[in-house]
């Protein structure tokens, strides 16, 4: 059954994602969890380091492997990298795409392995072992297909997470720099919001079978001259304590467009779990037509306490507000997450939609996410849309929503 097992997968890309800032705790859940969905004998995690194969986290009877290399060039591992495809090897002692010698030093018969990409290239890949031949099955390819896909977002973090605390090591020495550096960022944040240099930025949302534009999401925009990001600017503003102060002042300006877009259309705007729970938020909101309005919960950190969190959304849809859940599929904004916050609308993330032209199973994906939601009574938007073929494709799926640069830019109005 799809749904039960996307549930299956699902939880464990759960666990996953909440395994710790530790990049080494994170890959070592990627592993367990896939040996544990496919009943395997062991999984590796393997990144690639130049011509060859380095096996970060290994499980089972792989698990005392941990730092073993092998050449990308003869192995499956390389091939499902140049593929970038699941690959089944039936049995390594007569399939000539193997490292047979690297086989029998592991003691696995059979295996699956799944690209792993970060920053859109593939990176490594996921493996799962077992010693006898033939134990594979096309369920066992799917449940792996599927769980590389999904933690994704977790691995990319895991080795940024790595890169970053390489990154700090080497800077050892510096604090009175990093302080001074952390004195000119509250002073910019503060210039920001006490001199109102913030603007929105509207996306449309289009209704795919008629391309009718149903919504708009707002982005925050801040003064070029900085040449920050504005995800660089909400991670700045955390570091400071100033997360709901900023959050506040972008939802400010955005709901002053309100009165300029369609009155059948709605307007989406980003807000944490925290910036939601806030009483200045649900003041700012009454001002306007709740039934007007979607917030987006934007979630990049686990949720400490879900109970405060349902209480927060519950009262802000008894007053018409709709709530969204960005993201999905990246992150920890996983579908054990959208169940626990019951949303109006779920929202795709990017990665999902990036290449679902090109991967089958990227399609299956996202139709048994379509499934989901259905089942929820939640509307589905993709984003991300950037081609014609990828619009394309999600009409072919029955997704309902999207917005894109296909569809239509962010512009200030």
């Amino acid at each position: 059954d799809a749904v039960a097992l996307l549930t299956r997968i699902v939880a464990a890309q759960s666990e996953i994602a909440t395994a710790g800032p530790d990049p080494q705790d994170v890959v070592d859940a990627i592993t367990y969890r896939a040996q544990e969905l496919t009943r395997s004998a062991g999984a590796v995690l393997e990144i690639r380091d130049g011509e060859q194969m380095r096996y970060w986290s290994a499980s089972g009877i792989a698990g005392n492997q941990v730092g073993m290399v092998l050449p990308v060039k003869g192995s499956l591992s390389g091939r499902c990298l140049d593929e970038g495809r699941v690959l089944r090897c039936d049995d390594s002692e007569t399939d000539p795409r193997v490292n047979r010698d690297a086989c029998r030093s592991v003691g696995l018969r059979s295996m699956l392995v799944a690209p792993l990409y970060f920053r859109r290239q593939p990176v490594g890949v996921l493996k799962v072992v077992s010693t006898v031949p033939g134990s594979y099955g096309d369920t066992d390819q799917r449940t792996l297909d599927q769980l590389s896909t999904l933690v994704a977002a977790s691995l990319y973090k895991a080795i940024e997470h790595a890169q970053m605390r390489a990154a700090l090591d080497h800077r050892k020495g510096q604090s009175e720099r990093d302080r001074q550096q952390s004195r000119e960022g509250r002073a910019r944040l503060e210039a920001v919001l006490e001199d109102d240099q913030l603007a929105a930025a509207l996306q449309p949302i289009v209704r795919l079978d008629d391309g009718r534009i149903v919504g708009y999401e707002a982005l925050a925009r801040f003064p070029v001259e900085y040449d920050m990001s504005t995800g660089r600017w909400f991670e700045e503003a955390a570091r400071h304590g100033m997360s709901i102060q900023l959050e506040l002042a972008a939802a400010r300006v955005a709901l002053a467009h309100l009165a300029r877009i369609p009155a059948d259309a709605y307007l989406a705007i980003n807000v944490s779990p925290e910036t939601v729970c806030s009483d200045e938020l649900k003041a700012i909101l009454t001002a306007y037509e709740p039934q007007r309005l979607v917030l987006e919960i934007t979630e990049h950190t686990p949720v400490e306490d879900y109970g405060r969190l349902n209480a927060c959304l519950v009262a802000l849809q008894a007053l018409g507000v709709r709530i969204a859940v960005d993201d999905t599929g990246a992150g920890f904004s996983s579908l054990r997450h959208v169940l626990r916050l019951a949303p109006d609308i779920i929202k795709l993330d990017f990665t999902l939609v990036r290449e679902v032209d090109q991967r089958p199973r990227m399609q299956a994906l996202i139709g048994a996410l379509l499934t989901f939601a259905r089942g929820t009574q939640a509307e589905l938007v993709a984003e991300g849309v950037e081609t014609p073929e990828q619009l394309e494709t999600l009409k072919q799926l029955g997704v309902p929503y999207a917005q894109g640069y296909h569809l239509g830019y962010p512009h200030i109005p």
